[in-house]
């Protein structure tokens, strides 16, 4: 394949595959600086929008600044804590309504900035705080679970202190 991107290493018989692999490294760069030229783009080009729509200039120029540092890849973080958080993803979702209901109401009541902040860290920190609640309540339940169980996770009996190995009619009596 030729292309514009695509850098042709001739093939090494000792290291063919570590070759290939590193002319399709070579191919992702190209594509990183496009998708972060279109970030930028993008930034640029809405700023003029947001000035238009958001009466606080701070809100508005601080909203693009965080569009060109990439919002996009927060995405990535917020994918992994929400592998670790299982209930991050609501509270997410609960961030995303309240702004929603924040701008439909904005002609009619405006909420000062620093209840927004407020709010939207509570938030998350408690969907957060619930996560790690309900992870501790699970492992508890597995563990007394475990305990007051009779038999193991593998299916074996298990005997308290006060019970004999022996069945009763070959017990050794006690004099």
């Amino acid at each position: 394949q030729q292309g514009a991107c695509r850098k042709q290493t001739p093939p090494n018989a000792a290291h063919g595959q570590a070759s290939e692999a590193a002319a399709e490294g070579h191919d992702a760069f190209p594509c990183a600086d496009l998708l972060e030229l279109s970030d930028l783009l993008f930034a640029v080009d809405s700023v003029s929008a947001i000035v238009a729509q958001v009466n606080d200039l701070f809100l508005a120029y601080s909203s693009a600044v965080f569009a060109m540092l990439g919002l996009r890849a927060m995405f990535f973080i917020v994918d992994e804590l929400a592998k670790i958080f299982a209930l991050l993803k609501y509270g997410v979702a609960a961030v995303l309504v309240f702004i929603g209901f924040k701008l439909m109401l904005a002609h009619v009541y405006r909420i000062p900035a620093a209840m927004v902040c407020g709010i939207l860290v509570s938030v998350l920190a408690l969907s957060i705080l619930a996560s790690v609640a309900q992870e501790r309540v699970s492992e508890w339940a597995n563990y007394e679970k475990l305990i007051f169980s009779s038999k193991t996770p593998t299916g074996e009996k298990v005997l308290t202190p006060l019970q004999s190995p022996y069945p009763p009619e070959k017990r050794p009596r006690m004099i």
